[in-house]
């Protein structure tokens, strides 16, 4: 008997049940206060699991790449995820809360952990994990984060304390996640796009990391895929991008958001054919891959799971309204952005709605939008439309981009914008909506007002 952890987990299911019964979204807050009574809640109601933790962590990707992990992971395994998306370590208390007898005893085997960047050092600690999954590190609310360079420090000091029995899945096109390979002496598995040109078109990246990280000289590329990912070498020490073992070829984008490639898992090929868009979802493929076929999957059924797969809400989805269609894609920071308008750029004729928020949830610093290419989507663009609380900072980059905006389109109110998107399409057309996080929020609230209609299966 734990009198401490019993009084934790019983005050966090009465502060879920009265969030549950008050119609409160904050699914973090019984992990909050439970952890105030018991700060050794995750460890205590982990420890038991048969199969440890696993962590999903990066900048961009890591809701959508935990969410397939899990999608594959529960043919063989009883898991427990903080599926909701809560990824501090309050977020994935009040998951094991959930799941938790009074006497914190959980019915689970594995584990599988999204976790928030700045939070990585700390769940790794409260977590003990054998896996770790690190999938990229942007410039991303650089209030909140600084900059990446101070992040992958704390990274590398916190990977350096993990047993030799975990095992490290990085992504070998990233050099500043690649690189972390040395900072600790556990097993290493690498997943990376092996393609050196893709059909999507060539738009100007922001790349985070342009110097060697061992001697400080500039990286050289034989292929550059996306921001500062693809496949470098330093002309002076040596390093290089690691071989994967996990890997992806012959990828094609198509207009209809889906996508096709070839994935090599462990030297078996694959032939997928997904409803995921962009190159941003097949590393999140490679990613989930990788780790799944550590835990004894085998490639056919990963194969089968990638292409029955949806994702997140907002991270891409569709759905019918009046007769038209909504594709929502959710932007956060330039790399990602950059994908999602690389994406776009192979439609003609858009009907877009941006919506540009800066609460503490989307980074109160605006100013990524400025290194987003918002210049590629300038002559393909058939209506426009702009909201949110920094409506006027978004209005103000796409003049400089080469919009030209009538002030009737510009509306802070998101259900006043978003129905007057949808009013200006002819039936059968197709909105593109791209809110920040706290916007994707107002979005859903909007759908329902407006009686919603099916969402399509993706």
């Amino acid at each position: 008997m734990d009198p401490r952890l019993i009084t934790a987990v019983l005050l966090g299911k009465l502060i879920a049940t009265i969030n549950k019964l008050t119609g409160s979204g904050a699914t973090a807050a019984p992990g909050l206060y439970a952890l105030k009574i018991d700060p050794n809640l995750v460890k205590k109601l982990t420890k038991n699991l048969k199969y440890g933790s696993t962590i999903i962590s990066g900048t961009n990707g890591k809701t959508t790449t935990s969410r397939l992990a899990f999608d594959i992971l529960s043919t063989k395994y009883k898991i427990i995820h903080n599926r909701q998306g809560s990824n501090l370590l309050r977020g994935i208390a009040s998951t094991l809360i959930n799941k938790s007898s009074l006497l914190g005893k959980i019915d689970t085997d594995l584990g599988i952990w999204e976790v928030d960047e700045a939070t990585l050092p700390e769940a790794i600690d409260n977590l003990s994990p054998n896996k770790v999954v690190l999938l990229n590190l942007f410039r991303d609310q650089l209030d909140r984060y600084g900059e990446v360079d101070s992040i992958r420090q704390k990274w590398q000091k916190t990977l350096a304390k993990l047993p030799k029995s975990a095992t490290l899945i990085l992504n070998a096109d990233d050099p500043g996640i690649s690189f972390l390979a040395r900072s600790s002496g556990t097993k290493t598995i690498f997943f990376g796009v092996n393609d050196s040109k893709i059909n999507l078109p060539t738009i100007d990246q922001v790349a985070d990391v342009k110097y060697c990280l061992n001697c400080n000289e500039k990286l050289i590329y034989k292929s550059l895929l996306s921001a500062h990912l693809g496949n470098y070498y330093c002309p002076n020490c040596g390093i290089k991008r690691p071989s994967p073992s996990i890997h992806a070829t012959n990828l094609k984008f198509k207009p209809s958001f889906s996508t096709s490639l070839e994935l090599s898992v462990n030297g078996q090929l694959l032939t997928v054919n997904c409803q995921l868009p962009g190159l941003y979802n097949v590393y999140n493929i490679l990613a989930a891959s990788a780790l799944t076929s550590e835990f004894g999957i085998k490639a056919q059924k990963i194969k089968e799971k990638i292409e029955n797969f949806s994702t997140a809400f907002g991270r891409f989805q569709s759905m019918s309204i009046r007769n038209k269609s909504v594709v929502i894609f959710l932007i956060k920071n330039p790399a990602g952005a950059n994908e999602v308008i690389r994406t776009l750029a192979l439609k003609e004729k858009l009907n877009l709605l941006i919506i540009l928020n800066d609460k503490i949830a989307d980074g109160k610093d605006v100013s990524w939008i400025w290194d987003t290419q918002w210049e590629a989507l300038e002559n393909k663009v058939k209506n426009l439309s702009v909201s949110g609380i920094r409506a006027w900072d978004m209005v103000t980059r796409l003049k400089y981009a080469g919009y030209r905006l009538s002030i009737k389109n510009i509306h802070k109110e998101v259900i006043y914008s978003f129905s007057d998107s949808i009013n200006k399409m002819s039936n059968n057309d197709t909105l593109i909506v791209l809110p920040t996080y706290t916007a994707l929020l107002e979005v859903q609230k909007t759908l329902a007002k407006l009686g919603g209609g099916k969402w399509h299966k993706q």
